[in-house]
Parts: structure tokens; sequence; C-alpha cells
């Protein structure tokens, strides 16, 4: 017994300091690529004060370079952040919901089906989705498409396309967003901006310029449905300039007063996101500022398949009729 259990102790000790290896080889790899991904935010931030300043100086080519140099680099960080994207137990099967009844299986269906012919327009954080919804093709992600791009605003969304523009591409190549949601055929589109734009315009400023979006979007597609996502909110003590959480909620008020007044339909996904504080939960940030983690965009999906059963239990109310058209 002691000779075997001296083997085992043996054993034992070099798995251990085999395991120990690995972990100090991966957790410096991964300080590295958060240090990586910190410096590219943080010279981002530090852009954006000049960004105002060439606004208010009206220099309007040097202020299209610095925001698309910006998109670049957030372009390259979403990359990079969904690239290295890892699974939780749940999404390898475990803890595996039971199996649905056939009418729980309808009406889940029917959920599905609300997200196609949509598209979800947005900046890095919506970039971030995107990359997260790429992962996960088996679900009702694969329906909608997407729009989105570092640096993108309510603001730049009005500027025509040009080689320093940070529209997003469709087919290869950079529209107006009214025009690529007419090529796409998208019919119900869900809008998340005014990260870039706070400290450009401010509050009331950019609700203007987002109903200014809105009828470009409309007087190209009349029929489309807009829904409004609200802004999600920064860490507790990484406020910059306007982007502060107490001014983003201020900004959400007005967006859902905003679309109540136009008929649009508004989406709350800050607060699912906040801790007790009314800030951004530090579990769901990815890069100690307001990008976020995988574990933030599940909380998204379930806001979204939310409000899409809320959205057919009303159009149900008034037609009668559980599937909606088209």
């Amino acid at each position: 017994m002691k000779k075997g259990a001296r083997r085992i102790g043996k054993g034992w000790k070099y798995r251990v300091t085999a395991l120990a290896a690995v972990i100090f080889i991966v957790g410096s790899s991964l300080t590295t690529v958060y240090a990586a991904e910190r410096r590219t935010l943080e010279s981002t931030v530090e852009k954006k004060p000049r960004i105002m300043e060439l606004e208010r100086e009206r220099k309007p080519e040097l202020v299209k370079s610095m925001w698309k140099d910006m998109a670049l680099a957030e372009e390259m960080k979403a990359v990079e952040m969904g690239a290295g994207e890892t699974y939780s137990g749940a999404e390898a099967g475990e803890n595996a919901e039971p199996e649905l009844a056939e009418e729980e299986k309808k009406a889940e269906a029917e959920v599905d089906a609300y997200f196609d012919n949509a598209v979800f327009v947005g900046d890095s954080i919506m970039l971030g989705f995107r990359n997260y919804a790429m992962k996960r093709q088996d679900t009702f992600l694969s329906r909608p498409q997407f729009l989105a791009a570092g640096s993108f605003s309510v603001n730049n969304a009005l500027w025509p396309v040009d080689d320093k523009s940070v529209h997003p591409v469709y087919r290869g190549e950079q529209h107006q967003i009214w025009e690529s949601i007419a090529m796409m055929g998208s019919k119900r589109v869900f809008l998340m901006l005014g990260m870039n734009d706070l400290n450009i315009n401010g509050v009331e400023g950019t609700c203007k310029k987002y109903e200014e979006l809105v009828d470009k979007i409309k007087e190209t597609d009349p029929d489309a449905e807009i829904h409004i996502m609200s802004m999600t909110y920064i860490l507790h003590g990484k406020e910059v300039g306007m982007l502060q959480n107490d001014i983003i909620r201020q900004y959400n008020q007005e967006l859902e007063k905003l679309a109540d007044e136009k008929g649009w339909g508004f989406v709350d996904i800050s607060q699912p996101l906040a801790d007790e504080n009314g800030d951004l939960a530090v579990e769901y940030c990815s890069d100690d500022f307001a990008h976020q983690r995988p574990e933030a965009y599940d909380v998204w999906v379930s806001v979204l398949r939310d409000y899409a059963r809320r959205q057919l239990d009303e159009h149900m109310e008034v037609t009668g009729n559980f599937a909606e058209e088209g």
C-alpha cells in the first residue's frame, strides 16, 4: 500500500507541474491579448476629444480620416475577440433543457421566424454580437443579417460614402445604410447607435440625428419596421466625456420616448446587463470599458426572444393570427 501510495503521489506531482506550466503559458498569452485590446481602446478613446475639436473647426476630411482609423482598429479588435471566444458547458450540451412539447416547439419556431428578414445595425458593440451570432448558426441567429462597423454612429451614417467613410460593408462595398437595407430586402430593422455620438452631439443632438437616419430608411422602404435598441452602459469609473452612465440613461429614456412618439419598437438591453449600481456588470465586460463578452450576448438573446414573443402576442391580440405575414 505504501509503495502504491508513493507511486500515485509521484505521478500526481508530475501532473500538477505540467498543469502549472500550461496555466502559466495560457495566462501569459491572455494577459498579452487583453493588454493589446486595452491599448487599442485607450487609443480610440483618446482620439474622440480631438475629433470633437476638428468638428468645431469644420475640418471634415480630418474628421473622416480619424473615424476611419478608429473603425479599422475596432474591427480588428472585434475579430480578435471573436476568434478567441470560448464556449460554456451549456453550449457543449451540458445542462440541456428538457424537450419541449409540440405546442411549445411551434411557439418557439414562431419566435425564430420573427427574425427572418431582420437586420441589426450598429457600431463595435453590435459587431461583437455579429461575431457571436456567426458561431451559433444552428440557432435563430442564422436568420438575421448585420450591418455593423467599428466607430459607426448616427452622425457618420449620414455622411456620403467615400474612401474615408466607415459605413458597414454589404456585398463587398460600402453603401448608405438605407441602401444596404433595401438591397437586403430587410423588413425589420434593429438599430443600436450612440456610443460614438454622445461626445459629439450630446443627447438631444444624437436623438435628432437618429430621427433623420430613420427618415432616410423609411423614405427608401416605407414598410420597414423600426426597432430601437438601447445603448448599453460602461464600467464604473471608466467615464469619458459624455459617456457617463447617468447620461446614457437619459439618452435611453429620450430614445424610448421618441420611439413611442414615432410608433417604433424599443428594446431595452441596458438594464439586463447592469449591476446593482446601474453600471455595466463586470462579468459582462470584455475590455475594461464597454465592449462585451459572450455571456453578455447570451443575455441579448434572451431579451430579444422575449421581445419577439411580446410583439407576436400583441399582433395576435390585434389580428387574431399568431403568425405574422412576410
